[in-house]
């Protein structure tokens, strides 16, 4: 198995550092994920997660900078949990704020500015375990209610409606108790215009509201590492590729170091 994963890791690499790759603009960034999480009862969590994403690198995009600090991030909300032999079922219900600062260098009106959008997020998660293996699906029903999007002039075209479904499956294996292997995809497709701004959104980034349609897709590589079983380091390489054009033009190729670290804290006895 753990042979299968080495392949299959060489296979992705290949692929996305190939030449084809510098046919649109690449980036190279680090993402990095604080996960806060208070175990209250053995059905209630409460979670505070954090994010900071850097961008390093640009290639094959004439006329632009990297954008350094690329976005920061803050969830937090319940998460309700069963359990059914090999199977688990949670259910979190999260808020979720984004925030875009632009440094000057980059920016389109020459001074720093900073956009940020409120949202809601329902991200029910199934698991499965066949003894090592584990099976993991999660679905991000992602509702953005509000945003400063530099084109969004007025209050009433912050305030608005856009609904981006995320669907997650993972594969992972466990060679000890304490350290495991995993691959996964993740693509994104629109469900819900904003009827208002979706003319004067000019690219389908966040902070803006979502588009319809397909919109992105993310291959995950990588593993975890309890220390502890409430201290544990997931790192991982993630490749996005980015469709913001008609016809579901690939615009754009990133390279992640996905890196995210999680204290379980246990409340109850």
């Amino acid at each position: 198995m753990v042979k299968r994963f080495t392949v299959l890791f060489l296979l992705v690499f290949v692929l996305c550092t190939s030449a084809q790759v510098f046919a649109v603009p690449v980036a190279y960034r680090s993402w990095t994920y604080l996960d806060l999480t208070a175990l209250l009862s053995p059905q209630w969590s409460w979670t505070l997660l954090s994010s900071h994403s850097y961008e390093y690198e640009r290639k094959s995009d004439p006329g632009k900078e990297e954008k350094k600090t690329f976005f920061y991030e803050v969830f937090t909300g319940p998460a309700y949990t069963m359990r059914f032999d090999n199977l688990t079922v949670k259910l979190p219900l999260w808020y979720y704020y984004q925030s875009f600062p632009v440094r000057e260098e980059v920016s389109t009106t020459g001074k720093e500015e900073y956009y940020y959008a409120h949202n809601i997020e329902f991200l029910p998660i199934v698991e499965y375990k066949i003894g090592k293996l584990k099976f993991w699906n999660r679905i991000i029903f992602h509702n953005k209610v509000y945003s400063t999007y530099p084109s969004y002039t007025t209050s009433s075209l912050k305030k608005g409606y856009s609904l981006l479904i995320r669907e997650y499956f993972r594969i992972e294996y466990s060679i000890t108790d304490q350290f495991a292997v995993m691959i996964g995809d993740e693509i994104f497709q629109g469900i819900i215009d904003d009827e208002d701004t979706k003319d004067i959104t000019m690219a389908p980034l966040t902070p803006g509201f979502e588009y319809g349609g397909f919109s992105q897709n993310r291959v995950y590589v990588g593993f975890s590492y309890k220390f502890t079983p409430t201290i544990i380091l997931t790192p991982m390489y993630m490749y996005q590729t980015q469709y913001f054009e008609t016809g579901n033009k690939l615009t754009e190729k990133d390279h992640y170091l996905f890196t995210t670290l999680t204290f379980l804290f246990k409340t109850y006895e």
